[in-house]
């Protein structure tokens, strides 16, 4: 991972998630789909960038995709996994770095290496809110969060998280859409079922 060079442009802070019919984007800690498209543009978007996210995201990943590879993950939590390092108040537990506000995970993921210009929020839907309501954070673009990259499924599933509403403010734009023929959606059950899976790739900027 390149870092970028001390004394340049601040980090922009963004978003990310994937979001079906209803804005449902979670059911009982996991996705209730499976669209490896939506996965790849997860990876691709992200790589080389640090990821903030609550420890139910970070729970929600199988143990041998956590961390993700190729980012500096970062979780905040109100209970510390490990005592805290006495140097930079984190606790460092199964390759993360572990903060308790979200104030300290900026802090710590804006002098983490990144190839890009984005600090990447990830999950789960209390830290998207959380996030969204925030002013005047430091050492980001605009002191607030000013992106977020939504990948939009057409399909019903149930789900128990949705994502937060954008408003009027933010200005949407399209970067690309297909269809998952290797998709699967969740019942009423929550069991997966093969199905076609159209999607939207968008971009919103405030």
């Amino acid at each position: 991972m390149t870092s970028v060079p001390a004394g340049a442009t601040p980090p922009r802070l963004s978003a990310i998630w994937a979001q079906a019919r209803g804005g449902v984007i979670g059911l009982g800690g996991s996705m209730p789909w499976s669209v490896p498209a939506d996965l790849a543009f997860f990876k691709s978007t992200t790589s080389g960038c640090p990821v903030i996210m609550g420890r139910n995201t970070w729970e929600s990943f199988p143990e041998r995709f956590r961390p993700l590879p190729g980012r500096t993950n970062i979780v905040v939590t109100g209970s510390l996994p490990t005592a805290a390092d006495t140097i930079d108040g984190c606790a460092h537990h199964d390759g993360a770095i572990w903060t308790d506000s979200i104030t300290k995970a900026l802090s710590v993921a804006s002098e983490a290496p990144r190839s890009g210009h984005d600090l990447w929020i990830i999950g789960g839907s209390r830290v998207y809110e959380q996030v969204l309501g925030l002013t005047n954070l430091p050492g980001v673009i605009g002191g607030r969060l000013t992106r977020a990259v939504v990948t939009e499924l057409d399909v019903t599933v149930p789900g128990d998280r949705r994502a937060p509403e954008l408003d009027s403010e933010w200005t949407m734009t399209e970067l690309g859409s297909g269809v998952e023929v290797r998709g699967r959606a969740a019942d009423s059950d929550g069991v997966l079922h093969p199905a076609h899976i159209a999607y939207r790739f968008l971009e919103y900027t405030r």
